[in-house]
């Protein structure tokens, strides 16, 4: 088993769980006013949002892990590996830094990298290269639903 060591965790709430996630990965919290709806995207994709020049997918975490959807209008940045991508969450719990009696275990679903316990609050910590695949392979197409593609005849 890997040892896992994390100093400091930024803490989200969505429903009723709380999610973990490293500093270096959460870029922002952005205030979710109006998304460009994008047809006939899976129903993960709220749509898409522009963020200093950058356009941003916005999903819905609480579809994938079954839990209340947020309604606060607010979204967690983050990138992975350059890709910026965004979640709705209900809130900010904060910046956790004294982790030293939380009790760290390797986590046991594929989004997450490791589980807090501390104290009442359990914690589970977003692997973000992983949420990231997860949501690709989401948003993917298979060729054999997709049908052919036909082309008109020229004139």
């Amino acid at each position: 088993m890997n040892a896992i060591h994390i100093d400091k965790i930024w803490v989200l709430r969505l429903g009723n769980i709380f999610l973990g996630i490293e500093p270096r990965a959460l870029k922002e919290v952005l205030e979710v006013t109006q998304l460009t709806p994008v047809p006939l995207a899976s129903p993960l994709l709220l749509g898409l949002l522009s963020n200093h020049g950058q356009i941003v997918p916005v999903f819905d975490l609480s579809q994938v892990l079954q839990v209340l959807p947020a309604d606060s209008g607010l979204a967690a940045l983050v990138e992975v590996e350059g890709q910026p991508l965004a979640f709705l969450v209900s809130e900010v719990a904060g910046l956790r830094t004294n982790l030293n009696g939380a009790l760290i275990t390797p986590g046991q679903e594929s989004l997450f990298s490791a589980a807090l316990e501390d104290g009442s609050q359990n914690i589970r910590v977003l692997n973000p290269k992983r949420l990231l695949e997860y949501l690709a392979a989401q948003m993917s197409i298979p060729l054999s639903t997709a049908g052919p593609v036909q082309a008109a005849p020229l004139a």
